[in-house]
């Protein structure tokens, strides 16, 4: 019963990663920003599907956000986070990407007796290391591609 907590408590962390890049990639209007966003939303769908697909092997309901997605961003990021500028955005996704990575590596640990399960979990964890690299550079340079929305 503990590993289905887990794999619901993953699918609603990849939900909300999903659900916040959407809700940001209409604000962009860099296309290489674009192109960035369209790619990690691709990957964080991957995530979503890959929970579902665990979830519905042991015969359980797809958990749901209660309230809307947009109170638990909020609830979240508080009433002061600004993400309109850039450099709010990267510290924003560099934080949700540090989370997802540390819950990651303790659920990676958890389930050392279930290489089938460990294979998929590393996946996912390698691509919310390659996002927190993209907004750590990011963050640190303003380069000629990157405009501030």
């Amino acid at each position: 019963m503990e590993l289905i907590l887990r794999l619901k408590e993953f699918y609603l962390l990849e939900l909300l990663q999903l659900k916040m890049y959407q809700s940001q990639l209409g604000s962009l209007q860099d296309e290489y920003l674009r192109a960035v966003y369209e790619r990690m939303i691709q990957s964080e769908r991957r995530h979503v599907t890959f929970y579902e697909q665990l979830l519905m092997e042991h015969q359980q309901k797809i958990p749901s956000i209660p309230g809307g997605v947009t109170s638990l961003v909020g609830m979240f990021l508080g009433e002061a986070a600004d993400i309109t500028s850039a450099k709010n955005r990267y510290k924003l996704g560099a934080a949700v990407e540090n989370k997802a990575i540390e819950m990651y590596r303790a659920l990676i640990l958890e389930t050392a007796d279930r290489p089938d399960l460990q294979k998929g979990l590393w996946h996912n964890m390698i691509d919310e290391e390659f996002h927190l690299l993209w907004f750590k550079d990011n963050q640190k340079q303003a380069t000629t591609l990157v405009k501030s929305t």
